[in-house]
Parts: C-alpha cells; sequence; structure tokens
C-alpha cells in the first residue's frame, strides 16, 4: 500500500487490485479526492470497470455495506479495514445520474418521496454518524457545534461569522417550531441524497456514497434532493427542515475546519456566514 500524495489516505498499488479481481488494471482514473476520500474507476483487460474507494473516518461506509440490504444499493466489498482507514471495491454503474437525467419538478418531488421510502426500507444494523431523532441530542448537537464555532472565533479563524450569528442561531435551534421539527418523522438519513449520488440503472434506481448517514427527520434527505436539481425545497418540506439541513452544513464546515481540513477554513468561515445568514 502507499500513501497519498496530499490526504492521510492509504491506496493499493495496482498490481493489489488485480489479485483481488483476477483481472489485470490498465487504467487507474481518479473521479474525485478530498482529505477523507479518494475515487478511482478501475478499468481491466478484460473491458470490466469498478469503483475503488480510499476513505477513514468518520465515514461508515465499511460498516454500511456490511449490514445493509435493499435493492437500492450497489454490490461492495470492503478489502482493507484497519481504522481509521478503509479501501472498498464497489460495483461501477454504466448508466446515468439523476442530475443529467431532464425530470419535471412534480416527477422529482415524487421521486425524493419514493426514495425516502426505500431508504426507511433498508434492512440490517444500521451505522450512522449522528444522532439527532430526540429533543435532547439535536440540543447536545447545537451545543458542541455552537462552541466549535466560538472557539473558531476567539482564535482569530474566522472574520466573516460574527458572534450575533452565533447567538441568533442558539435562539433559532432552541425554538419550539425547531425542536417539533427535529422529532416529527425521524428516521434512517443518507444526507448526502444529491442528484450524482443516485443512478437509474434499467429502470431501477440505485443510491452511492453512504459515508455518513444519520439519524433524524428524514424529510432532510427530501430537502438535500430537490436542492441540488435547482428546485425550491421550501414548496415541499417544512422551512425548519430546510433550516436544520443548512445547520448540519454548518456542523460538518466547522468539524472540517478544526479536524479534518483546517487549511481551508477561509472557506470555511464564508461558507457558515453565508448559511447562519440564510438560518436566522
Amino acid at each position: 500500500m502507499q500513501r497519498h500524495p496530499y490526504f492521510d489516505l492509504l491506496l493499493h498499488e495496482e498490481a493489489e487490485l488485480s489479485a483481488w479481481l483476477n483481472d489485470e488494471v490498465v487504467e487507474r482514473l481518479t473521479l474525485h479526492e478530498w482529505p477523507l476520500s479518494c475515487v478511482h474507476r478501475l478499468t481491466c483487460a478484460s473491458g470490466s470497470k469498478v469503483i475503488y474507494k480510499a476513505t477513514r473516518q468518520p465515514s461508515v461506509e465499511p460498516e454500511f455495506y456490511a449490514a445493509a440490504r435493499s435493492p437500492l444499493l450497489v454490490s461492495a466489498r470492503t478489502v482493507y479495514r484497519q481504522k481509521p482507514y478503509a479501501c472498498l471495491l464497489v460495483e461501477y454503474l454504466e448508466c446515468p445520474t439523476l442530475d443529467k437525467v431532464s425530470m419535471t419538478e412534480k416527477d422529482a418531488v415524487a421521486l425524493g418521496r419514493h426514495l425516502l421510502t426505500q431508504i426507511g426500507a433498508i434492512q440490517g444494523d444500521l451505522p450512522y454518524t449522528l444522532d439527532i431523532a430526540s429533543r435532547e441530542r439535536w440540543l447536545n448537537y447545537v451545543a458542541i457545534i455552537l462552541e466549535g464555532l466560538q472557539s473558531l472565533l476567539q482564535a482569530g479563524s474566522f472574520v466573516q461569522c460574527r458572534q450575533d450569528m452565533v447567538v441568533r442561531l442558539e435562539r433559532w435551534a432552541c425554538s419550539q417550531a425547531v425542536l417539533a421539527a427535529v422529532e416529527a418523522h425521524a428516521g434512517y438519513v443518507h444526507s448526502d441524497l444529491v442528484g450524482d449520488n443516485i443512478f437509474s440503472q434499467a429502470g431501477v434506481w440505485k443510491v452511492i456514497d453512504w459515508q455518513r448517514p444519520i439519524l433524524g427527520p428524514v424529510e432532510l434527505d427530501l430537502a438535500t434532493l430537490l436542492a441540488s436539481l435547482g428546485f425550491r425545497a421550501e414548496k415541499y418540506v417544512p422551512g425548519e427542515i430546510v433550516a436544520i439541513q443548512k445547520f448540519l452544513h454548518i456542523g460538518w464546515f466547522c468539524e472540517c475546519a478544526t479536524r479534518w481540513f483546517p487549511p481551508g477554513v477561509e472557506t470555511y468561515d464564508r461558507q457558515i456566514a453565508v448559511l447562519a445568514q440564510l438560518i436566522a
């Protein structure tokens, strides 16, 4: 194995991958990479293709694929697991992603609700990275994120995100409307249900990228999907859910700024300031 040239990830050599696939890897194309994961498309001598994904915690994707059972999922196997690192071989889908498919707003909403039902029907002891499915757990999470924001402000790392924004976010997060929304229709949430993570294969929908599922209001996924397709989620999802989705993004950006990719702190500061203004 070798280390990624830029990020704290472990990667296999082509010879190791060829042995697992019983087929020589003749091409290795990078599709995506960032500090927590790297995705390659492997082409073999036989012409077959497969996705190779190197990842690290906090991703729970290896545990997810080991436990989950659903026609919504592609086949995947973990070929390396030594915490915090993992590497998977994932089925390659030779079909368009949803963001490349022409779809009306009405059809997008109907598909989103169908996918929510399918996700809720996934069988197995499913892992998750966050639980905000009750008022108590939501408020605990909010406290952690606001404390992180305060630390970044006091350190001078954040300049566009201001103290008054943090105060308004706390007031919003503790409001009765938000607390009620947190517990309404709670369940398993993909948390990144965007168009390019959804494939249409011979009339069957497939969803990939189960790195950071959570427990929370299931309509978070519908809000994410509609926004990714360019539709206004507020027309079909309660405004509190849309705002909670934005706060989850704030939480993730805060975590990235302090733990996963501190060099990106200026970008995260700007993104959080924009989201905070949209929420409260």
